[in-house]
């Protein structure tokens, strides 16, 4: 296997998140929800915050997020490869939702509510494509397939943060 096929292959398993937007139903959904999950089940508390002391550890949430907007970064190349077996903002390259999610979920304490608000509001955000995100779409080279999802994400932690502060008891229902 030739290096280039190899990097094609990676590209397209990472670009459909592990073979999720080659479900042929709502596959931008179910990788959100999926990413949601594992943000809520599968990364630890204690990375970002000392609950016994109720501290939050924004130097934790900074190297976590540099690393997601690292990670952004390079799946705009990634993007590119799917869109040549995908076609232009193929339906199948899911790697945006799974940066936009974690976009959306920025700074906020880590509940299951956090996590269904989130989900919904990425979502209304990424599909309705309000403001200038659906301009951003229209960019090449993976760029807009990347980053009408980051503005996605971003206005809704904007959005989440704001209602956080005014009635942060909405937020903290836990399970």
């Amino acid at each position: 296997m030739s290096f280039s096929e190899i990097k094609k292959m990676i590209s397209l398993t990472l670009g459909t998140f592990f073979g999720v937007g080659l479900i042929p139903i709502m596959p931008g959904t179910i990788t959100t929800f999926v990413i949601a999950l594992i943000w809520y089940y599968f990364i630890p508390d204690y990375l970002f915050y000392n609950a016994t002391e109720n501290i939050v550890f924004y130097d934790r949430f900074l190297i976590f997020y540099l690393l997601v907007i690292l990670f952004a970064y390079l799946s705009v190349y990634i993007c590119k490869i799917n869109e040549e077996e995908f076609g232009k903002d193929g339906k199948q390259i899911v790697i945006d939702e799974v940066v936009g999610y974690l976009l959306a979920v920025m700074f906020l304490p880590k509940t299951i509510m956090v996590a269904i608000y989130a989900f919904i509001l990425f979502r209304v955000l990424d599909i309705g494509k309000p403001l200038f995100i659906n301009k951003l779409q229209k960019l090449p080279h993976g760029w807009g397939i990347m980053l009408d999802d980051v503005a996605a994400g971003i206005f809704a932690n904007i959005i989440l943060l704001g209602l956080y502060k005014l009635r942060p008891a909405f937020f903290i229902i836990n399970f």
